[in-house]
């Protein structure tokens, strides 16, 4: 699936990216890191200024920066929430069930699925200010 890219595509890379690398090297000048910072200064200004100025020089770098992106997505979807799942999830529900615990009510044998109707819900005015 391949999208048309347009100017204003590589215009938003190069002064979102610029930008960004642009704060994080006043970061690490603030921080004492003064080759860094010029480093990813001078990485954010060119970003910034190409973006602003001609923004189709900025095809390769952000056609690079998506793919880049989308690897990480890959990551975040495959193996981050994994991990997550693994290392909330399960230890959650296993203390559950020790506990008895059943948020869902799923093992209720007198409960019918059904929920009584508030007595606040009858009152005229409960639906006048709703929020």
């Amino acid at each position: 699936m391949t999208a048309r890219r347009t100017v204003n595509q590589e215009r938003s890379f190069g002064v979102s990216v610029g930008l960004v690398l642009c704060a994080i090297a006043i970061a690490l000048w603030w921080r004492g890191r003064p080759l860094r910072a010029e480093i990813l200064g001078a990485t954010g200004a060119f970003l910034l200024i190409a973006g602003l100025v001609y923004a189709p020089i900025l095809k390769y770098p952000s056609r690079v920066w998506w793919r880049g992106s989308r690897v990480l997505g890959h990551v975040n979807a495959r193996v981050l929430l994994t991990l997550f799942f693994a290392l909330v999830f399960v230890p959650v529900s296993a203390v559950w069930r020790l506990t008895g615990k059943d948020p869902l009510a799923r093992r209720r044998s007198s409960w019918r699925g059904w929920t009584p109707y508030p007595a606040r819900y009858r009152d005229p005015k409960h639906y006048q200010r709703m929020f």
